[in-house]
């Protein structure tokens, strides 16, 4: 009597091994992206470095991308739902390749709807962020790439079908849709209870005195806000602010802004050799030193001096100055659109005396000085904007209970909620 015989499974078609293993492949990648951008999200949400992927010079950075609110869903990174898609593919591109089991019998069917959802995903982001920054997220970018080719893949994979197919296609689903709960949940439990679990040093005691202010009458609340006029994001969140400040005022809040320009602007004051993090890099920014960072805020703290009032206005004519051509602030690009603010700080005024003038510089510098101590302590790069939503009580600052935040929507959600992280 013959001894039977066990069939061993044959090797799936070239066509559909290659769209698996490209699927595994571009997972594998994907994955590493992701975990990276919630990474970042992370350090951006919770550890207050905001500074994300350094870019510059019309390159490639990730502020914007960290600071929008389209960068989370449901109160979780897109990071956290990409790994959970990432890796569901991954399981379902396994399967294919194993040609047995529940799984199998769902693995194509499935890793092409999670391939267009990837790439439908993919262009609407991409559109947006194309659209809406001044800078793509390289990382972002590479997260769009891993999915597009994850689609391509299981393009490959279409038709295939397990060797024995057993009729548990529910079954294979509902293990498909369990894989995916796991990761997104464990991911999305891991990140929750690490951001219970940091803090933030409080700002440094003994801040500058403020020059640029929207104040209210019986204030309770101080918004301290560093911004570079060289920031497109700085930009967009200083305006997205004014034009909430009845929201800011209705709950006794007031908005202060600092200048800090990502570049040593003045020896005198703040030597180049103090103008590091706490492992000593310089701090400067290519974007902000090329396009005279430096001569944009002294302008704005000299608006402010000259036309006393008028100091916000006057910073937001100079953010303006983003859509011209480099440099982004000359003297008479700045006399020209602040000359728009007030006429005294139009051409033939005193604003070039003004900027020129050691007052205006020492000034600078101490703001300057207050971010970088705070950097310092924290770790990490500086990045701009930052903001801290400070109490305050009997007018007095409790700097020791401020709340850092990086967007306009966050500092806008501590000021209405207090207590709120």
């Amino acid at each position: 009597m013959t001894a039977p015989t066990i069939a061993t499974p044959a090797s799936p078609p070239p066509r559909i091994r290659v769209g698996a293993w490209l699927t595994l492949a571009s997972g594998l990648v994907g994955l590493a992206v992701s975990a990276w951008l919630v990474r970042l999200k992370f350090g951006a949400d919770h550890l207050c470095d905001a500074s994300g992927c350094p870019g510059g010079e019309d390159g490639p950075a990730c502020a914007e991308a960290l600071a929008s609110g389209w960068s989370q869903l449901l109160g979780l990174p897109l990071g956290v739902w990409s790994i959970g898609h990432v890796v569901t593919t991954m399981f379902l591109a396994a399967a294919v390749l194993r040609r047995r089991g529940p799984l199998a019998e769902v693995a194509a069917p499935a890793l092409l709807a999670l391939g267009a959802l990837g790439v439908a995903v993919s262009l609407l982001l991409g559109l947006y962020a194309f659209t809406q920054f001044a800078h793509m997220c390289p990382f972002c970018v590479a997260l769009y790439g891993t999915l597009t080719v994850a689609c391509v893949g299981a393009l490959l994979v279409r038709g295939a079908a397990p060797i024995c197919p057993g009729g548990q296609a529910r079954v294979g689903a509902a293990r498909a849709a369990l894989i995916w709960a796991l990761a997104t949940g464990g991911t999305a439990l891991g990140y929750q209870l690490a951001a219970r679990a940091v803090t933030c040093p409080p700002p440094p005691p003994d801040p500058p005195p403020v020059t640029l202010a929207a104040t209210v009458d019986a204030p309770r609340t101080a918004v301290m806000l560093f911004v570079d006029p060289t920031c497109p994001l700085c930009r967009r969140e200083l305006h997205f602010l004014q034009q909430s400040l009845p929201r800011l005022r209705a709950h006794g809040a007031e908005l202060w802004v600092y200048l800090f320009p990502r570049a040593n602007c003045d020896e005198r004051y703040l030597p180049s050799h103090e103008f590091v993090d706490a492992d000593g890099k310089p701090q400067t920014h290519g974007e902000a030193r090329s396009n005279n960072a430096c001569l944009g805020a002294l302008a704005a703290l000299c608006a402010e001096r000259l036309a006393p009032g008028r100091g916000l206005d006057g910073l937001a004519a100079l953010f303006d100055l983003q859509d011209t051509e480099a440099p982004r602030f000359t003297t008479d690009k700045v006399e020209r659109a602040l000359g728009e603010v007030a006429e005294v700080l139009g051409p033939g005024g005193k604003l070039r005396t003004c900027i020129d003038g050691e007052e205006a510089s020492a000034t600078l510098a101490a703001q300057q000085r207050y971010l970088l101590a705070w950097v310092k302590a924290r770790g990490g790069r500086v990045g701009v904007p930052q903001a801290f939503v400070v109490p305050i009580v009997d007018g007095e600052l409790h700097l020791d209970e401020a709340m850092p935040a990086t967007s306009a929507g966050k500092i806008l959600k501590l000021v209405e909620v207090p207590g709120a992280k």
